[in-house]
């Protein structure tokens, strides 16, 4: 097991099944997914690694956390119409040794002026979302990963998707 300490974030790296850790933390927002009538997956590639070096509770946290957003803003089913749908993707991008881990909704998106700020560290006040974000980012980072978003905001296509980029070794 390997610590690493990158700004101010302690990183407690060890060999971690990254779809057991995610299926196994992720199963509280599950039932709650459940409970809106949003479909709630998590679908792995066939050539992820079996372990890779993380740590695996402040993933686990991370992701959980952007989980818990895109069921914020997913749309609720009703009776007559089902509701909306959150995905977790985890892939391995062999070319540069990293996972991908992309959580994916059909919400109403983020507003294209808000995304350059969506990571930063605000002077004031700060909403709790807000600061999830920066921390994930802080994790991230620590990782020594990187964070991709894409958003679309209009009435026929909308939908967040946010994408943890984290070395495999």
């Amino acid at each position: 097991m390997m610590n690493v300490m990158v700004e101010s974030i302690p990183i407690r790296r060890s060999p971690t099944e990254l779809h057991e850790l995610l299926a196994s933390s992720l199963e509280v927002l599950k039932r709650q997914a459940s409970n809106l009538d949003v479909a709630f997956t998590i679908e792995a590639s066939n050539d992820l690694p079996k372990d890779i070096c993380i740590d695996p509770e402040k993933i686990a946290w991370a992701v959980a956390t952007l989980v818990g957003n895109a069921l914020r803003y997913a749309r609720p089913g009703t009776r007559l119409m089902p509701g909306g749908s959150v995905v977790v993707h985890l892939a391995y991008v062999r070319e540069k040794d990293e996972v991908v881990i992309r959580v994916q909704d059909d919400g109403p998106g983020i507003p294209a002026d808000k995304l350059p700020w969506l990571f930063q560290r605000a002077n004031g006040k700060m909403h709790a979302a807000g600061l999830g974000l920066m921390l994930i980012h802080d994790v991230v980072t620590a990782h020594g990963g990187r964070i991709d978003v894409k958003s679309r905001t209009s009435g026929f296509e909308h939908g967040t998707s946010i994408a943890l980029h984290i070395p495999a070794h």
